[in-house]
């Protein structure tokens, strides 16, 4: 059964320790592939305490792959949102914009109709938080 979680993400990018709080609606499995993507580390609050990984992950990293919005469509007019309270997501830099869109094409992130899957997942990159050339 889905379930709303709390994501909090914690990385060190460029010295600079930052820290970014979303909400993801969805599955534990589902959750856990999307948080394989996160750059440094996550903590995660509900019920199951096991899918929090801050202990173990490296959080000091130079760059990543920053998304300010993650906007999900259903075929019945579904629409679900993953963007944090403030500042960007840090997503791996081995993870690309098609990479995170993919994997939440195989969620049910819609509350009212829990069957139904996103027909288009649009990813909103911050250009301001990449540093360097990135294309979005």
């Amino acid at each position: 059964m889905a379930k709303k979680y709390q994501v909090r993400q914690v990385v060190t990018l460029n010295g600079e320790k930052k820290s970014t709080t979303f909400e993801f609606y969805g599955e534990q499995d589902e959750l856990t592939a999307f948080c394989s993507q996160l750059e440094g580390g996550y903590e995660v609050k509900e019920v199951v305490d096991a899918l929090s990984d801050m202990t173990a992950a490296d959080t000091n990293v130079a760059t990543s792959n920053p998304v300010t919005q993650i906007t999900l469509s259903g075929p019945q007019n579904q629409y679900s949102m993953i963007r944090p309270y403030s500042g960007v997501i840090h997503f791996k830099n081995t993870v690309s914009v098609d990479d995170i869109a993919n994997n939440l094409k195989a969620t049910n992130p819609f509350p009212l109709l829990p069957t139904e899957k996103p027909i288009r997942v649009t990813v909103k990159r911050s250009e301001t938080f990449a540093g360097g050339s990135v294309t979005p």
